[in-house]
Formats: structure tokens, sequence, C-alpha cells
């Protein structure tokens, strides 16, 4: 019985460790949304591996925004590793009428995407928001690296599960020679009842015959 109950103990343990094993971190896409009263959020924390994307929800006429960041600090935003989202609208006409009017105007966007997975790695990055009236807002984004995480269904190492048996095998043999003794003393008794009913039906019929 202990070893069954201690082989069911060890594929239960083995089941749980193998589900609930390390998980990797799955990319997230977080958004900073453009309002008239600036961005929300304006400082955001991510890990290696996401992606944000500014959304522009800011309706006020001819009121555009452009999100930059200076990656070589040379004060322009044309660089390789620069940002530079262009004018970001709070919509786009996707009227036909309008497409053919506008064919030669530069694409209207709203939103603006920043994939931190490669030159962009992990860091703090010091961004602006340039809106068309002059005025220019901060931003940051903090990408921390990819950190596994353990599942928390995981059993923490050292648990146990199920009812164990603490007998060890020196136990078991004195368990089992004790049990053979006390059927030897069993069959003994009968044995020996048997011999004094025996010996007791010789005499009777002793006295009966003489």
């Amino acid at each position: 019985m202990r070893q069954w109950s201690v082989l069911f103990g060890v594929l239960f343990l083995s089941l749980m460790v193998t589900s609930g094993a390390v998980q990797a971190h799955s990319a997230d896409t977080f958004t900073v949304v453009i309002k008239e009263t600036g961005l929300t959020p304006n400082s955001s924390q991510i890990a290696y591996n996401d992606s944000v994307v500014w959304h522009n929800t800011d309706s006020r006429e001819n009121m555009t925004h452009r999100i930059v960041f200076d990656f070589d600090g040379d004060g322009l935003f044309n660089g390789t590793d620069d940002w530079d989202s262009g004018e970001l609208v709070s919509e786009c006409d996707t009227s036909t009428t309008n497409q053919s009017e506008n064919s030669s105007d530069e694409p209207c966007e709203i939103t603006f995407l920043v994939w931190f997975n490669g030159t962009w790695g992990v860091g703090e990055y010091e961004y602006q928001d340039m809106l068309s009236d002059g005025t220019v807002l901060n931003g940051t984004i903090i990408v921390t690296e990819d950190v596994h995480v353990e599942n928390s269904t995981a059993p923490a190492i050292g648990s146990s599960f199920g009812t164990f048996e603490t007998t060890n095998d020196g136990d078991d043999d004195k368990a089992e020679k004790e049990s053979v003794d006390e059927t030897r003393r069993l069959l003994l008794l009968v044995g020996g009842g048997s011999g004094v009913g025996a010996l007791v039906l010789l005499i009777v019929l002793l006295k009966r015959s003489s």
C-alpha cells in the first residue's frame, strides 16, 4: 500500500510541475491617449518586446500632434533610430471625394506605434509631443527586462501531496515477521486444541469399550 501511495504522489507532483512551469512574458501593446489636456499616461513602464501606440483624440480644429524622439541627440528627428510620427490628426476623412482632392497630401494618420524589441531596447526614453500651436509636452517610456516569472499555480519546492506512510523498509520487514509469528501461534493453538480433542475422544471410546 505504501508503494502505491508514493507512486501516486510522485505522478501528481510531476503533472503539477510540468503544467505550471516557467512562463515567458507575452508581448503586449500599451496605449498612450493624446488628449486635449495632455498625454494619458505621460509615463509608461513596459517590458522588452512590448509596443506602445499613441492615439490622437484631440479634436480641436486645425490641431495636430507630432510624437518625436531624438535618439542620437543632434536636435533633429530624421536619424535612422529617431522617432517622428508625422502629423497626427483626430480623424481622417476617408470619403472618395476627399481622397481624390488630397491625393498629393501627406497620409492621414491618427496613431503611431513603436515596438521596443531591437534598437529600442531596455532603457528610459524621454520623448516629446509637439503640437501645431507650438506647445511641447514631455513623456517617458521606461522599458524593463523581459524577466520570466514562475506560474503562481505551480507548487512550491518541497511541497508534498497526499498521505505518505513514514515506516521504512526495516519496519516493514519487522511487521511482516510479526504477522508470520502470529499465524504460526494460531496454527499451534488450533493443532493443540485438535490434539486435546482427539485424546479426550480416545479416552471416551476406551471407557465405553470396557
